[in-house]
């Protein structure tokens, strides 16, 4: 026996063995799959929407899926995306697609890709500007809703165009929204916790939330007292449409 013990001076490596005197059989379940690896989708990036959305899309939507953009605008999301990968429609407001009245059937499409104006400038001609933004975006009608303004125009949009992503959206279908948080009338508004405690309210499933850095620094015109933290970072939601409260094989 001390032989033995010799030869197996390592204890994981001594043969186990029964009560009896019978040898154990080694279990016969399989390894995990899968390798080791960092070369990952990560969910914080420094950079801008076309360095981050090729990770987005390719994490949550297959090969030859239909996406609606539904705010194209220059298609700069796809930039780095290879050409044919999806079966891409897009639109805006400028070629007569307005994201609240999609021309799309019910349950038609495998992804909607949604990035509106999501601040307005703020101080004494915040409302002039709040009109200059839904102009500039290309994706918004003039009128938000009767008594909107400011932030909750920007709500109203949010929640009116996700309504209508989820008509056309098939069922498990993606819905990647972008947005950024913003200080209106000197009070913080969370606009990523806003949206993602209402569309789950309307029945979407959230997913995943992408943090994107800008690269330079951004500046103000004039300031004589800082209050807030200059925002300098937006973000990427991704919401499922589902009947489940998960799937399975989600991670």
């Amino acid at each position: 026996m001390s032989r033995q013990l010799a030869i197996f001076a390592d204890s994981d490596t001594m043969p186990r063995v029964a009560p009896s005197g019978e040898r154990i059989k080694k279990s016969s379940r399989k390894s995990p799959a899968g390798i080791s690896t960092n070369q990952l989708v990560f969910t914080a990036h420094q950079g801008t929407n076309e360095d981050v959305f090729p990770n987005v899309i390719s994490l949550y939507v297959g090969t030859g899926s239909t996406v609606a953009d539904v705010t194209y605008g220059k298609g700069v999301f796809w930039k780095r995306v290879p050409e044919g990968m999806y079966r891409l429609l897009a639109t805006d407001l400028r070629n007569g697609v307005d994201c609240r009245n999609l021309p799309y059937g019910d349950a038609s499409i495998d992804c909607v890709v949604f990035d509106p104006p999501y601040m307005h400038t703020p101080g004494g001609t915040a409302h002039v500007n709040h009109q200059n933004y839904e102009d500039y975006y290309q994706n918004n009608s003039a009128e938000s809703g009767p008594g909107k303004k400011y932030h909750e125009a920007v709500l109203e949009l949010y929640f009116k165009a996700a309504d209508e992503a989820q008509r056309v959206l098939r069922n498990e279908g993606i819905y990647i929204v972008k947005c950024g948080d913003e200080v209106c009338a000197n009070q913080q508004r969370l606009t990523h916790v806003e949206l993602i405690n209402e569309l789950t309210r309307r029945g979407f499933v959230m997913e995943d939330l992408f943090v994107l850095v800008r690269n330079n620094r951004p500046g103000v015109s004039r300031v004589v007292r800082q209050v807030h933290a200059r925002k300098n970072h937006s973000y990427f939601l991704v919401f499922r449409k589902s009947k489940r409260k998960r799937l399975a094989n989600s991670r």
